[in-house]
């Protein structure tokens, strides 16, 4: 530990990037740990928060924009007044979801992206507010499957090559789509993870998405399944919905939580390193659950006053120490629905709380790190 009266360390945190701190006692720096994971442990011993924001580097600030039914809502009165919401809270960019739906037998079933009306009017109104857009396309699976991580057809060729191929043209649709709005980022696929085995085709429907789509393509893989993806390399960005379980204690303190992020973190700076990739954390989120940080995609809410603090706690951890690593390139989280609706309160982030949080986060963010409450 640095002891003293009025100990002082520098450190340089990036070519524009500099960080003073002042304090009686500071964590001795481990050469072994990032440097801005250093700086963030440390930072929030002094009881601050950690915004790393150099000039140079790039980190996208997200809210998944979720709606009730298929869609509609996107282009909506409801939308543009939740964008200038979003806008206020320090939220640089926004995705939504369209949706195809899968069937049992392998199929897929989509309208046409250009035929909604809806989805071109998100983009007018995401591009009036001067949001990048992250285009992510989901398949519906309700009644079919259990979930996206389970679709799959065993030994059943027949339905594997029907939904490779009606996948296909949904997605490429998606993509012309995505294109002709000029969208940043898009998401060749979302928790298929039951399917990768069949790299092959997949490589088929990336390399047709290349054909007519320019921006940057990333795959959104769940938090357990990203060393089981074979076409990373076809990709631009390394995507995971990060729902790690972080303790297994039933009311972990803030420090609890920070560990346990630890080694969730160095898997993923391994494949990014290994790959040469930027690793995206497409989908993260809390629900209001006591159960929170043991399992975090649960939809069990009970929204009790010991449940609200920890879902506090464990937000304010993941903004504070997902942007001291470099290697991350930003993070959507789950999410935002415009308008009334009763599925607006799992995983919420309108509450106050959560307002409060990515705010006190992202609203005006300095252009060095900062230690201000």
């Amino acid at each position: 530990m640095l002891r003293g009266a009025q100990s002082v360390a520098r450190v340089h945190a990036g070519q524009k990037a500099d960080l003073v701190l002042v304090a009686d006692e500071l964590p001795a720096y481990d050469s072994r740990m990032p440097l801005r994971a250093f700086l963030t442990v440390a930072i929030l011993a002094l009881g601050g928060s950690a915004v790393f924001a150099d000039s140079d580097r790039e980190f996208l600030r997200g809210m998944v924009v979720s709606c009730p039914r298929a869609g509609q809502i996107w282009g909506a009165p409801e939308m543009a007044e939740s964008l200038a919401e979003l806008s206020d809270l320090g939220v640089g960019s926004v995705a939504i979801h369209p949706y195809g739906w899968v069937k049992r037998d392998g199929s897929v079933e989509f309208r046409p992206a250009a035929t909604l009306d809806f989805l071109s009017r998100a983009v007018e109104l995401a591009r009036d507010a001067e949001m990048h857009l992250f285009w992510k396309p989901h398949l519906g699976y309700w009644g079919q499957f259990e979930w996206r991580g389970a679709i799959e057809f065993a030994a059943d060729e027949a339905a594997w090559e029907r939904f490779f191929s009606t996948y296909e043209a949904f997605i490429v649709d998606q993509a012309r789509f995505a294109q002709a709005a000029k969208v940043d980022l898009l998401a060749v696929g979302v928790e298929l993870d039951a399917t990768m085995h069949r790299e092959r085709e997949w490589r088929r429907i990336i390399a047709s998405v290349r054909k007519i789509y320019g921006g940057r393509l990333v795959y959104a893989a769940n938090w357990n399944r990203v060393n089981e993806v074979p076409v990373w390399d076809a990709l631009d960005w390394i995507g995971v919905h990060a729902y790690f379980p972080l303790s297994m204690e039933d009311d972990p303190d803030t420090a609890t939580l920070r560990n346990g992020w630890e080694s969730h973190l160095a898997e993923l700076r391994r494949a990014s390193s290994s790959m040469g990739k930027p690793v995206l954390f497409a989908e993260i989120g809390y629900n209001s659950s006591v159960s929170a940080a043991r399992e975090p995609w649960s939809y069990a809410t009970d929204d009790s006053p010991r449940s609200r603090a920890l879902r506090t706690r464990l937000i304010a951890v993941a903004l504070d120490r997902i942007a001291a690593e470099d290697f991350i390139a930003g993070m959507y989280w789950w999410k935002w629905m415009p308008g009334s609706s009763h599925h607006r309160r799992n995983f919420s982030m309108r509450d106050p709380e959560a307002r409060r949080l990515v705010a006190s986060r992202w609203r005006q963010v300095p252009s060095v790190l900062s230690t201000a409450q």
